[in-house]
């Protein structure tokens, strides 16, 4: 069993990415877990994550950023990273790729029915976590930030999980829907929005 790894970056900030590239690493990683957020007893989710984690090696995606601190007290020794991106820029992709979906799981993290008509309230969790993540973490030797554009790359994820033999390839990049020019365009959201919502019963 590796270290554990936990990318505790928001949706949208490369988080896929570096899931590829953690199992390029040999990571065994687990995805979103809509169950974290039923537990109002803190020792039961503890519980929970401790049973959950016990055969995976990193996490990624929504809602693990939200529950650093239980991470953390759980597993000290891990290694942390949060991934980030400039908050206009993360909005726009946000807005892009969900536009009006009613994501059960994402009302109950932002408490809004969808991103686009409430964009301020996301910009608000998105700066408001990242900035408590950045100050808990102060000081840590185990927290690195990885920001989009900047340091997203194996050479930076390398040294900071200490590897000998750090990959030379490009870092792997998720499919996604930016070189579509369709999500641009506020009908194609709504049209396509209006399906989601009716075909997953939201």
């Amino acid at each position: 069993m590796k270290q554990k790894v936990f990318v505790i970056g928001f949706q949208k900030t490369g988080t896929t990415s570096l899931e590829y590239a953690l199992e390029h690493l040999g990571y065994h990683v687990y995805g979103g877990d809509k169950n974290l957020m039923k537990f109002t007893d803190s020792d039961e989710l503890k519980t929970y994550i401790k049973k959950t984690l016990k055969t995976w090696d990193a996490v990624q995606d929504m809602p693990w950023p939200i529950f650093y601190k239980e991470l953390y007290e759980i597993y000290p020794e891990a290694k942390f990273i949060l991934t980030i991106r400039p908050t206009d820029k993360w909005i726009r992709s946000v807005i892009t790729y969900f536009a009006s979906i009613r994501v059960p799981l994402h009302k109950k993290i932002y408490g809004v029915p969808c991103a686009e008509g409430y964009e301020d309230r996301y910009i608000e969790l998105y700066n408001h976590y990242n900035k408590d993540i950045i100050e808990f973490f102060e000081q840590k030797p185990n927290f690195l930030i990885m920001e989009m554009g900047k340091n997203f790359n194996y050479q930076a994820l390398g040294i900071f999980l200490d590897l000998e033999d750090i990959p030379q390839a490009d870092f792997p990049h998720a499919r996604n829907n930016k070189k579509r020019k369709l999500p641009n365009y506020k009908l194609y959201r709504d049209l396509r929005s209006m399906y989601w919502n009716y075909k997953k019963n939201y």
